[in-house]
């Protein structure tokens, strides 16, 4: 199958969470194989270019069996090849839409409301025309269904590469481990709203005042040292690195952080999750829609807490660097659980799985002459 990517701004050695998910994406589909075209923004070595313009573009994408668009929290030129004469320009592929974040996000990097309507309203009028619509969660998938009216949905969480985040990857050289301590990291910029770093300051503040500061130690790792002036000692803030490295950053670390505020966040699926699951790190996480299923599924739901419980997150941790069974329980299933179930080759199968079987359901009538998209159809999804 050729596949056309569409929005995916892949960069080596970023440290951004959405360029380690398209990265996965195309390696995985290459493995399965098949065949990647993108425009040029991707610079991906399995990934081959297309032309740009306004006649080379969709010349280029004629040849695609798949359009497949990324989408965050704004419109993007490709959403439009979904429907009406520009679909038919470039030869009515299968066209498949994945969505990592609700249109609202938009409102945490200061965009106005009016911004927002017009992503809802472009999303549900090219819409129309899209056969499935891949959600990294089950509650984004309800919004799209609900809000946008694109039927045909598949939840598929993100993941983690388990064969390169392990628990016996050399740690970085400069990342101390001191018997009896435990090294705990939060990975994330201060400067998005979303992420609730508040709530780890105050944290610390307790770990402090309950004579636990030689043995917890948080470390920050993320490009913006924003409120780091006002964190107590234990707390260390390591700079942004490139997501290459952050198996060798999390190999040396003992719980990680899922810290958000309420709002957008709850329809996202958080790659750090994964990556610490994969690591083989005990994880403590804020109240999250997608993080307590997973939480359930490991039987740890006592390691939740409620948005704003600073006093709580510090309790759990005193717990885990107090009982060192406990710890390494919670560390062992965190392995398991990744290997077993939250892979990005699982997450890229799945959805092939459900491509080949609209791709099968078009063969069985002309694309042409078909009265109703895909999308018109009953919805699939996957827990």
């Amino acid at each position: 199958m050729r596949i056309a990517l569409a929005n995916a701004n892949y960069q080596p050695n970023n440290s951004g969470g959405g360029s380690a998910h398209i990265g996965q994406f195309i390696e995985n589909a290459v493995a399965l194989g098949h065949e990647v075209i993108a425009w040029p923004s991707t610079s991906h070595p399995a990934v081959k270019h297309i032309s740009i313009g306004r006649f080379a573009t969709p010349m280029a994408l004629r040849s695609a069996d798949l359009l497949y668009v990324r989408l965050e929290a704004s419109p993007v030129p490709a959403m439009h090849y979904a429907y009406g004469w520009r679909r038919a320009s470039i030869g009515n592929p299968l066209v498949v839409w994945e969505f990592n974040t609700v249109p609202e996000y938009a409102l945490l990097r200061d965009r106005p409301q009016s911004h927002v309507d017009e992503t809802i309203r472009q999303l549900k009028h090219y819409g129309q025309g899209c056969d499935l619509a891949v959600c990294v969660s089950a509650h984004l998938a309800d919004y799209v269904r609900t809000r946008l009216g694109i039927r045909n949905t598949l939840v598929v969480p993100n993941g983690s590469d388990p064969d390169v985040f392990r628990p016996d990857v050399q740690t970085i050289a400069r990342l101390a481990r001191r018997p009896g301590q435990i090294n705990v990291v939060w990975i994330g910029s201060a400067s998005i709203p979303w992420h609730n770093i508040a709530i780890l300051r105050d944290a610390s503040r307790v770990i402090e005042r309950r004579g636990y500061a030689d043995r917890i130690a948080f470390h920050i790792i993320g490009n913006d040292a924003q409120g780091m002036r006002d964190m107590p000692a234990n707390v260390h803030y390591q700079g942004g690195e490139a997501y290459a490295l952050m198996p060798s950053w999390l190999s040396g670390m003992d719980v990680g952080l899922v810290l958000y505020a309420p709002g957008p966040a709850d329809y996202s699926s958080p790659l750090k999750l994964f990556d610490y699951l994969a690591s083989g790190l005990a994880c403590v996480s804020v109240e999250q829609p997608q993080v307590r299923e997973i939480f359930g599924q490991l039987n740890q739901t006592d390691l939740l807490i409620k948005h704003d419980d600073a006093t709580g997150l510090a309790e759990r941790l005193i717990r885990l660097v107090d009982d060192p069974s406990y710890l390494a329980d919670r560390k062992a299933a965190a392995r398991k659980i990744a290997v077993d179930r939250y892979s990005w080759r699982r997450a890229v199968e799945d959805t092939f799985t459900e491509i080949d079987r609209l791709m099968a359901a078009r063969g069985r009538s002309s694309p042409t002459n078909r009265s109703t998209p895909l999308s018109a159809q009953p919805s699939h999804t996957t827990p």
